[in-house]
C-alpha cells in the first residue's frame, strides 16, 4: 500500500515538474525576446506560481511518506510573484516584462535555480 502511494507521488511530481518547466520556459522566452501576448504572459506567470504552490505540496507529501524533513526555500519567489501579479493586476501598464524579470529574478532562490532543482528532483523519480 505505502508503494502505491510513494509511486503515485512520484507520478504526480513528475507531472507537475514538467508542467511547470514548460511554463517557466515560455516565460523565459518572453523575457528574451520572444513576442507574446502580454496578457497570456500575466496568466502564464499565475500558472507558475500555481505549480510552484502545488509542486511544493507534493514535495513535502513526498517527504513525508520517506519519513524525511524537508523545507521549502521558495516563499520569497512565491511572494514576489504574488507581489507581481497585484502590480499587473492594477496597473494600467501593458507591458509586464519588467515585473516578470522582477518576480523571477529578484528573489532568493531565483526562479532560475528552483528549476535546477526541481530538474534534478524530477530526474531523480525516475
Amino acid at each position: 500500500m505505502q508503494d502505491d502511494k510513494d509511486a503515485q507521488v512520484r507520478s504526480d511530481l513528475r507531472a507537475e515538474i514538467q508542467v511547470l518547466e514548460e511554463n517557466y520556459l515560455t516565460l523565459h522566452n518572453y523575457l528574451l525576446g520572444a513576442e507574446c501576448d502580454s496578457l497570456e504572459m500575466i496568466s502564464r506567470l499565475k500558472v507558475f506560481k500555481d505549480g510552484l504552490d502545488r509542486i511544493s505540496a507534493h514535495i513535502l507529501t513526498f517527504y513525508t511518506l520517506k519519513d524525511q524533513r524537508t523545507k521549502i526555500t521558495w516563499d520569497q519567489l512565491l511572494i514576489n510573484i504574488g507581489n507581481a501579479l497585484e502590480t499587473l493586476r492594477s496597473s494600467r501598464n501593458t507591458n509586464p516584462k519588467i515585473a516578470i524579470q522582477a518576480a523571477l529574478s529578484m528573489s532568493e532562490p531565483k526562479a532560475e535555480e528552483v528549476m535546477h532543482y526541481l530538474a534534478s528532483l524530477k530526474k531523480s523519480l525516475q
